[in-house]
């Protein structure tokens, strides 16, 4: 996979921060590593420890985990309909709507840890089996406009770095 164009995210502040998380990386390696990284970081915590929120509205462990196997589960349809049908549009989904509705305070962090690590599994299959034109194939963003695999790939990967960062954060309140 190519370098992305940095010019087509000129004005999209938020997609320019997660691909700076990435920039001397190989996305597909952040992506398939991700869960172990996560497995890594909470090893040993209790549960009570993951479902700690750091502050009023920010999130805990266990809801940044239960966000990323949502946002996988989004990503995998996503991968599967742009592959599918080029040119489909891609829908926007309100993460803060999601983590309220479907209660992610309450979320066994390991049980969608496990989600997510068989989930990403597949994702990571399907993207190793294709060809370089299936990675030039493109769906349409409702906010973000034109992107192809290998961008949806590259954000996601710098989404994957920016969580990894905000666990690692949270766990260093624990060992204060």
């Amino acid at each position: 996979m190519r370098k992305i164009n940095k010019a087509s995210l000129k004005n999209n502040p938020y997609a320019k921060q997660l691909t700076l998380y990435v920039v001397d990386k190989t996305p597909l390696q952040v992506f398939e590593s991700t869960p172990k990284e996560i497995a890594k970081a909470i090893r040993g915590l209790a549960k009570n420890q993951l479902q700690k929120s750091p502050k009023k509205d920010k999130w805990s462990i266990a809801q940044i985990v239960a966000h990323l196997t949502d946002g996988e589960i989004v990503l995998s349809y996503r991968f599967r309909k742009v592959i599918s049908e080029p040119g489909s549009k891609i829908e926007f989904y309100n993460q803060n709507k999601w983590s309220k509705n479907l209660h992610y305070e309450k979320a066994d962090c390991k049980k969608k840890l496990a989600l997510f690590t068989a989930i990403r599994k597949e994702n990571v299959e399907l993207l190793k089996s294709l060809s370089s034109k299936e990675w030039k194939r493109f769906g349409m963003h409702s906010e973000r406009g034109k992107e192809t695999i290998e961008k949806m790939l590259l954000l996601y990967a710098g989404h994957d770095m920016n969580h990894l960062k905000q666990i690692e954060s949270i766990k260093s309140l624990f060992s204060r």
